[in-house]
């Protein structure tokens, strides 16, 4: 059984938001078992009246659109909404997103997961 691979996306950089849905939509097409977990800032770019901002590169709109079409688990940090002051109504409504929060992924029973944090 391969392990879940958990990409941390903190960076609202355009090239590493970029970067992150591509490393999360090559993963997700091997079959791997892939989360990408949206915090910090990065959420900045997953809001609905903000939808195009940071996902300007070529291709970040269709590596997105293969993640959610591979139905690879998208989650929000709750606390990061909280930060940002951000309700969950306000997220994309295209995009099916978790709300949850770090203890979801540091929960010792997925002590084997793997984390890239971006």
């Amino acid at each position: 059984m391969k392990n879940k691979l958990i990409i941390i996306l903190h960076s609202e950089d355009e090239d590493k938001i970029n970067y992150a849905l591509g490393i999360t939509a090559t993963a997700a097409s091997l079959n791997r078992d892939t989360e990408l977990f949206l915090t910090g800032r990065a959420i900045m770019s997953f809001l609905e009246k903000d939808s195009k901002t940071k996902l300007n590169n070529t291709n970040s709109n269709e590596l997105l659109t293969s993640i959610m079409e591979l139905k690879t688990k998208i989650s929000v940090c709750s606390g990061a909404l909280h930060e940002n002051i951000i309700k969950e109504s306000e997220l994309r409504k295209d995009i099916s997103f978790n709300i949850s929060g770090l203890t979801s992924i540091l929960n010792p029973k997925n002590s084997r997961d793997q984390i890239i944090f971006i």
